[in-house]
């Protein structure tokens, strides 16, 4: 057998001497070999191909004695075997006919989903015979058709008659495994299976073998063909164990394959845990990028002499992916392997395992079956009843404590006999660091297996109900291949055009709602709910009190994040508390307030049912920040119950409002300490913080200090010229209590600070207290309530992000980078996706694919190497793979709309529907105990005519003047701002790049890439860097022209590294001018080496200063990558003086730059000597022949080549050579010899358009000129000087410092780019309109309408 080694750099993570994986392409001769049996079995002759295997793969024992005699657990010899890849899948003429006859496939869904699984994964033959089983087995549990009433549907009956006759009349063909005749019907992996299966004939009684799949159509076409098959294979007593809910079923066929009834068990990966006896031949038929799963597989095997054989497809370099990744596994945790198989997994693995997030889909593959199961709130996933044992294995994992010895018990047995005398069998789950969950018993169950998966899930189940089950723990769906993950959404709408009649690059999109929200309401509630601490930092409670959030499930745990006054961030602190019991009169209670609450927020008549309300809102005691502050791990969580305030719930739930208790001067003053008050008996209007009580002042007085009644003699006589009814008062010389008006609704995720404009009318500064109003809220819970709309948004966000990273990412990308990559700049949030951005888009990404079309076009110039790597990383490129995979729903582009908040599922109502009770809410709008002009002021909001009050639905579509809103196509064309988003191409193709950015610095560039695949970004056949490697291909030595002696030498010395492939250093020193070697000049290595430049720059600056706006970084990375500064580090460096070229016009142009660059850098040197500053770029007003920068790129190629595209020596040469030299000459202060240039560049790069640099002659000292950098009224620096340019020049400088030392200053005082957004959001409404009423009344009334348009949007 012709046989070569799979080495290193094929395979990532070398196997040891003790246990080799063998790679072959056909049948190995010594599966299985034992010499007590018959002769040695030969290598298969029909094969074919090269067979890849070690010299390890010998046996060793010979015979049973020998066996026998080994106690020593043994690892199974693993085996890699190799087959073709499919052939040309088509349906089969049997399949064909049936969907004629059922062409919309609703009677046998799931049969044509099945047939296809089928068809490629054992080929057209299996396919029919699936469907004969499904005539035969038409109403079995296996695979049940699509339930519909037959008698009740005519049509569909004729269906299931029409295809049963069609398939008792077809001519089913008997499988064929000769892949050279032309009616071979089955696939090349099935083929190689019976490959395998053959060879074990040997073994006779002995044999026992289990072959895992993924899918349990595929397990029973297996089964039928192995029985439909004479050709060598009668030995074989083979049966499918597919169930995962019959557990006598499953405990029956364990113990028939322990004697020998089935000696051959097709398996799903669902049963893979159940407790079979040792095979001495164990088949994974699929590939599952599962560490657990691979655990279970070797646990399968034998003692001694058994194999775990693998299959995987020729050319996949997927399945070389997870072999190799399941290598590194195995040799890291041998020992708790061999412990883990040889107490049949009772004890846990100290190492945290890892499954993929497209996991075995149990919600598709048992549909016949039902099962319970624990759905995750955030994600949608599930944990039923098979998934729990893998799932506590894995939070046991996470749990252990490296410290203690990993031989901790997991599991423990206990075996009862039952009243009928049966034995059973209970388990306990024993987590290793829980304090008090910590045992966990599951019900007797038949089977320890059975057992041990009702303990596992019992476990879930208790730890769900705690709030304590990490949701990332939860089997990830996989990704459906929709374009947008919207049911309701097709296609993106188009904007509208523009005058030209040519599209704007822009669409609608649905925006994406958390999953939270609604899944928490489908939960059967159990009279549980999770609470939440919301307090903020930095004040005391009396300002701020904490406020507790309630849901009905638990809110996966989140970080703290920042909100913003005046500009100035604050941090809100999050603590989760442990579950709260409530009855159902606390539950009404929590309600009334909560909607008590969200009405006096919004000042919005707000109704919700109580069975729709997704969570609900409580006031704290003060002392609850301290509990809060002494937890220090997930499982010390604090009991929130005994610091609720019930009596405040119960007075807010009755009444909006109370009267004042003013009689006397002391009540009065406690009765406003800490309050809210109002003028006026009606629930919305406007309130007022209570600043003190004002015993010197009386209603007949005129306080000089109010402006509001200077018209008036007194207070009293103003407030009888406002107020109907009002004659006198019961105490004329009551106290007044002075107040400050409480603010309204603002967006306090925005660090962007525009002073209030204040209004022409007067505030009240005084009242009357026996006119006013107390509201049931205390001033200090108000302020808190004021910023929950603004924290529900951001915990929307977080949910989303939460979301987003498990259905695409399993979870690998940090929250907050990915939250970043996500939120666009017109959001106007404290981050945004712009830094990652540059990071991913400008660097990572081109990197990527410049590596990637450089090793799958070895042939193309730099060119046709641009070419291909654009169509890989253009916007257009990017735009459409994120539409592809359903991105556009997840981004966050509209700035948080304060005014249209509205919690989840509460809705409008008018005013005279809110004084009418109903079951859910009861009068909540009147207060019980009014005073005479209360009641008063009541009945006259009852009599006026009632007043519309509409929805969001309705406001959203709210036309302007002259739009004819009567019209509801017109309405529906006016989209919900809330649940629909207009977002620019670029936008959609930045985000792609950004979090790509966000998964490098998560986890490197293998995370990146990955991420990158799964963005659907084409990137073909690689899934580890290391495989650039090993595709790759060079010119051979023979090719490259040869350098001058000493050369190699020389830049090895400069550079600091060795080249592996010294011939690569000449092909980057060789320019095209060479004659005879013009194909293997530097070209194709500076393509490649331009890219890896400037990736290590951007790097460089992005991580030495992570404050730096996105406008510097793309300045800093031009100046450093620019051929001028990259021609003058290769004169600076010596690596001129050995490029090789036969050009006397660039001999000369070398030199001549070489003698001017000279000159510039010593007049450079001298003039920074004197100003006493740093060096600036010398090199920018001389031209450099390109060939200089083009060497520096490729010698940066070439050695990434030569090192096996790892980027050791590339750093070395940045560290080196460039980095010295940019941290001298490129710095923020060395941009250009004029600072005002670089000023004007960064704030135009921000999008800054309110800025100037005020000139004046310096008033104090005559004869000098004063500077100042002016930007949206605020002076960021300013200098004087004898010269106005002078002083300009000093001023830049200054205000470059300052935004150095501030990089927020632009983020907080610049909205420029918002207000962009808006102005072209108000253009494009006056242009629809327009439009809109060209097509109906003509040109004429566009001109009569355009002025009053314009003034009604702003």
């Amino acid at each position: 057998m012709d046989q070569r080694k799979f080495t290193t750099s094929e395979a990532p993570g070398s196997l040891s001497q003790s246990k080799k994986r063998r790679w072959v392409d056909e049948v190995p001769s010594d599966i299985p070999e034992v010499a007590a049996k018959k002769k040695k079995l030969q290598a298969l002759s029909s094969a074919g191909g090269d067979a890849v295997q070690s010299s390890h793969l010998e046996c060793k024992l010979r015979n049973r004695d020998a066996i026998v005699a080994d106690r020593v657990i043994a690892f199974p010899t693993e085996v890699v075997i190799l087959y073709d890849p499919p052939l040309a899948t088509i349906e089969t003429r049997l399949m064909t006919q049936i969907r004629h006859l059922d062409p919309e496939e609703s009677v046998y869904r799931r049969h044509f989903r099945a047939a296809r699984h089928v068809l490629l994964q054992v080929g057209p033959c299996a396919c029919d015979l699936l469907w004969r089983s499904v005539l035969k087995h038409h109403e079995t549990h296996i695979l049940p058709p699509y339930e519909e009433d037959d008698d009740a549907d005519i049509a569909i009956a004729t269906i299931k008659r029409a295809v049963r006759d069609l398939v008792k009349n077809w001519m089913f063909s008997m499988p064929n495994f000769d892949i050279t005749s032309r009616s071979f019907n089955v696939t090349p992996k099935f083929a190689k299976l019976v490959q395998i299966l053959k060879s074990c004939q040997i073994l006779g009684s002995d044999f026992r073998g289990i072959v895992i799949v993924q899918k349990r159509a595929v397990a029973l076409a297996i089964v039928d063909l192995l029985r439909n098959s004479d050709n060598g294979l009668g030995f074989l007593r083979p049966y499918a164990l597919i169930s995962t809910s019959d557990f006598y079923h499953q405990d029956e066929t364990c113990r028939k394959f322990s004697l020998g009834t089935h000696n051959l068990l097709v398996i799903t990966k669902s049963n893979e845990d159940l407790d079979i006896s040792a095979s001495s031949l164990v088949i994974k038929y699929d590939l599952f990028e599962s560490q657990l799963s691979y655990i279970y597989a070797w646990c399968h095997t034998g003692r001694c002499h058994s194999y775990l054989v693998h299959m995987a497809e020729k050319g996949d370099e997927t399945h070389r992916r997870i072999l190799s990744e399941l290598t590194s596994f195995s040799q890291e945790n041998r020992t708790s392997i061999e412990k883990f198989k040889e107490y049949r997994g009772r004890f846990l693995l100290p190492h945290k395992l890892e499954d993929t997030i497209h996991s075995y889909d149990s919600q598709t593959e048992d549909e016949g079956e039902k099962s319970v199961s624990l759905k995750d709130p955030v994600t949608s996933n599930r944990i039923c009843l098979r998934d729990a044992t893998s799932t506590v294995y894995r939070l046991a994992a996470a749990m252990y404590d490296v410290e203690k010895p990993f031989d901790v018990e997991l599991f423990r047995i206990n075996k009862h006999l039952d009243e009928q005398g049966s034995w059973t069998y209970s388990c306990n789950v024993m987590l290793p660091a829980h304090p008090t969950l910590r045992v966990f018993t599951g019900s007797s169950c038949p089977t320890p297996a059975d057992a041990r998966r009702s303990a596992c899930y019992y476990t879930c189940t208790e730890l769900f109900n705690a709030g304590v089950l990490d949701y990332r723990l939860f089997p990830q769906q996989r990704l459906k291949p929709a374009r947008f993950l919207e049911d309701d959404f097709e296609e993106p709408k188009k904007n509208m055009s523009n005058k030209n009649g040519q599209a704007t690059p822009n669409h609608l999109y649905p925006r994406r709602k958390p999953a939270f929200w609604s899944n928490s309401l489908t939960a059967v509630f159990n009279d549980t709910l999770y609470p939440v601490m919301v307090a903020l930092s930095g004040f005391s409670p009396d300002q701020y009190a904490p406020v507790l959030l309630l849901t009905r499930h638990p809110l996966p745990r989140m970080h703290d994040f920042k909100l913003f006054f005046s500009g100035i961030s604050a941090p809100l602190h999050l603590a989760w508390g442990g579950p709260l019991e409530v009855d159902q009169n606390q539950l009404a209670l929590l309600h009334q307030y909560t909607l008590r609450i969200c009405r006096i927020v919004a000042n919005k008549p707000f109704a919700c049912p109580l069975n729709e309300m997704a969570y609900f809102y409580a006031p704290l005691k003060s002392d609850c920040t301290r509990t809060s502050s002494q937890v220090q791990s997930k499982w010390n969580i604090p009991d929130f119950s005994e610091f609720i305030c019930w009596e405040s719930v119960r007075i807010a739930s009755r009444q909006w409002a109370t009267p004042l208790n003013w009689r006397n001067v002391e009540d009065l003053a406690n009765d406003t300490a800490d309050a809210v008050i109002q003028d006026r008996w009606v629930e919305f209007t406007r309130r007022y913080y209570v600043v003190k009580t004002r015993p010197d002042l009386s209603p007949m007085s005129k306080p000089a200090d109010s402006p509001r009644e200077a018209a008036y003699p007194n207070l009293l006589e103003y407030c009888k010229s406002r107020r109907k009814g009002l004659d006198c008062l019961v105490d004329q010389e009551q106290p007044l209590i002075e107040v400050s008006k409480t603010p309204g609704l603002s967006n306090h995720l925005s660090p962007t600070f525009r002073p209030l404009t204040t209004s022409a009318k007067a505030s009240a500064k005084y009242l009357i207290p026996e006119l006013c109003a107390k509201l049931t809220i205390p001033a200090s819970t108000l302020r808190t309530a004021l910023l929950l709309p603004s924290i529900s948004r951001r915990i929307d966000d977080i949910l989303i992000v939460k979301e987003l990273n498990a259905k695409f990412f399993n979870h690998h990308i940090t929250e907050e980078l990915l939250l970043a990559a996500i939120s666009t700049p017109s959001a106007g949030f404290d981050y945004d996706y712009e830094r990652l951005e540059v990071l991913a888009g400008d660097a990572f990404l081109k990197y990527l694919s410049s590596i990637y079309v450089f090793v799958t076009n070895p042939a193309k110039n730099e060119g046709a190497l641009h070419v291909s790597r654009q169509q890989i990383i253009s916007n257009k490129a990017l735009l459409k793979t994120a539409c592809t995979v359903g991105l556009p729903p997840f981004i966050q582009s509209r700035p948080f709309s304060y005014k249209v908040w509205q919690p989840p599922n509460f809705s409008l109502v008018s005013i005279r529907e809110d004084f009418t009770p109903n079951d859910d809410t009861k009068k909540i709008s009147k207060a019980p105990s009014q005073s005479p002009l209360a009641r008063k002021e009541t009945e006259a909001i009852m009599e006026a005519p009632p007043k519309k009050i509409e929805s969001e639905d309705s406001v959203k579509g709210k036309a302007l003047p002259g739009s004819h809103a009567s019209s509801k196509k017109e309405n529906r064309g006016q989209q919900d701002t809330q649940y629909t988003q207009w977002l620019g191409d670029k936008a959609i193709a930045d985000v792609v790049e950004a979090i790509i950015g966000a998964a490098y610095i998560s986890g490197g560039r293998d995370l990146a890439l990955t991420t990158a695949k799964t963005l659907d970004i084409p990137i073909r056949n690689i899934e580890h860097w290391a495989d650039f490697g090993r595709k790759a291909l060079t010119p051979p030595p023979r090719v490259t022209a040869k350098l001058r002696d000493g050369s190699i030498e020389a830049v090895e010395t400069i550079i600091g590294h060795k080249f592996a492939y010294p011939h690569l250093l000449a092909q980057a020193l060789t320019h095209a001018s060479v004659q005879g070697y013009q194909s293997t000049c530097y070209e194709r290595l500076e393509f490649i080496g331009d890219a890896i430049l400037e990736f290590m720059v951007i790097r460089h600056i992005f991580n030495r200063d992570d404050k730096m706006s996105p406008g510097v970084l793309t300045l800093m990375k031009g100046a450093m990558v620019s051929n001028s500064a990259l021609a003058a580090v290769c004169v600076w460096s010596g690596l001129h003086e050995h490029i090789l070229y036969e050009s006397f016009p660039l001999a000369g142009n070398i030199q001549g730059y070489i003698d001017e660059l000279k000159k510039k850098q010593t007049e450079e040197y001298e003039l920074a000597a004197r100003e006493q500053r740093t060096p600036g770029q010398f090199w920018l007003d001389v031209e450099p022949p390109k060939a200089l920068s083009d060497v520096v790129e490729s010698i940066i190629g070439a050695i990434y080549i030569s090192d096996g595209f790892q980027p050791i020596g590339s750093e070395l040469v940045f560290n080196n050579i460039l980095k010295p030299f940019y941290n001298k000459h490129i710095t923020l202060k060395t941009l250009s010899h004029h600072p005002t240039k670089v000023i004007l560049e960064l704030l135009e790069a921000h999008g800054c358009q309110s800025f100037e640099i005020v000139k004046k002659e310096d008033t104090n000292q005559p004869g000098l000129t004063c500077c100042e950098i002016v930007i949206h009224d605020v002076i960021l620096a300013a200098a004087t000087d004898t010269s106005a340019a002078m002083a300009s020049r000093r001023a830049s400088a200054l205000a470059i410092d300052a935004l150095e030392g501030d990089a927020g200053f632009l983020g907080r005082t610049c909205d420029c780019r918002n207000l962009a957004q808006a102005k072209k959001g108000r253009k494009k409404a006056v242009d629809k309109i327009l439009a809109d009423l060209q097509d109906k009344e003509g040109k004429d009334i566009e001109a009569s309408l355009l002025d009053s348009t314009v003034a009604s949007l702003g």
